[in-house]
């Protein structure tokens, strides 16, 4: 692999059949700022295996075969538009692996995949999700994958909160790799609706993608759970709101993430050090 772009994508594959879909999400959004993808595959072995007594390029050449052969074909089938290249990781965790790669290999965006299913509920998005997620020192996209193979239109519900411009610049990208439309949707839970100026800027953000914006009063899971189903990709940023386990990603992306029976992605702008500068301070120290 060659040196590090601009700006780099990272998607970290296990599902095969999922596998093409997140990395074409990952190559939207290189796309846009002339950036590269890095795919990601774990091999994940126990701390006490025999495992512990070989180099991590002996266990992916005597164990990692499967694996590799996922890997090749998924870049091999991504390559095009920007430069994609593939990367085994050898680690006793998926959540550490995919932290310590995000710093080593400069990555400025992860995006994983949220299989939903009945989970304890303290668990919000899955128990390796939650952890990366509150963990991963980058960007963050938690893709549920929906029956659409192409993109025509895509749903963002607009809110307050630091996610809201990640998850429009996402769909800008996304919009302007597939010819798609977004319909930029603002829900106002009850009362009036006063004049803002958040709409008008969220759709200056998204240009030169086609946009058309709409304001609405009501519930606000409810609407956008509805105005989803008309729509191929629904992306929301993270909120802040609701109990304190719910903070993770926020009550209203994570619902209609459960509920939507199309693709949602959930944005998580990241907060504090990026892997960057916190791969310059530790190669400094």
């Amino acid at each position: 692999m060659g040196e590090s772009s601009d700006y780099r994508v990272a998607v970290a594959v296990a599902n095969p059949e999922h596998a093409p879909q997140l990395t074409r999400t990952a190559v939207d959004l290189a796309r846009e700022r002339d950036g590269d993808v890095l795919v990601f595959s774990v091999l994940v072995t126990e701390r006490e295996s025999p495992f512990a007594l070989f180099t991590d390029e002996v266990i992916i050449r005597e164990f990692g075969g499967k694996q590799q052969e996922i890997l090749d074909r998924v870049v091999e089938t991504a390559q095009g538009t920007v430069p994609v290249h593939g990367q085994l990781l050898v680690s006793s965790g998926i959540v550490r692996a995919l932290s310590d790669a995000v710093v080593e290999f400069d990555c400025d965006t992860l995006i994983i995949g949220w299989n939903e299913r009945k989970r304890p509920s303290e668990i919000v998005l899955g128990s390796n999700a939650d952890q990366i997620v509150a963990r991963v020192p980058c960007d963050v996209l938690v893709e549920k994958i929906g029956p659409a193979e192409a993109v025509e239109s895509i749903l963002v519900p607009v809110a307050e909160g630091p996610h809201a411009a990640f998850a429009v610049d996402v769909a800008r990208a996304i919009a302007l790799a597939n010819d798609a439309r977004i319909h930029l949707l603002r829900v106002v839970a009850g009362g009036s609706i006063q004049a803002e100026n958040l709409i008008p800027n969220m759709a200056n953000r998204v240009e030169p993608a086609q946009v058309w914006t709409e304001i609405r009063t009501g519930n606000v899971t409810e609407i956008v759970i509805e105005e989803a189903s008309e729509h191929d990709i629904t992306i929301l940023g993270s909120t802040r709101r609701g109990m304190l386990r719910r903070q993770l990603v926020g009550t209203v992306p994570q619902s209609v993430g459960r509920r939507a029976e199309t693709t949602v992605i959930i944005t998580r702008r990241a907060v504090g050090i990026r892997p960057r500068l916190n791969r310059l301070i530790r190669e400094t120290l």
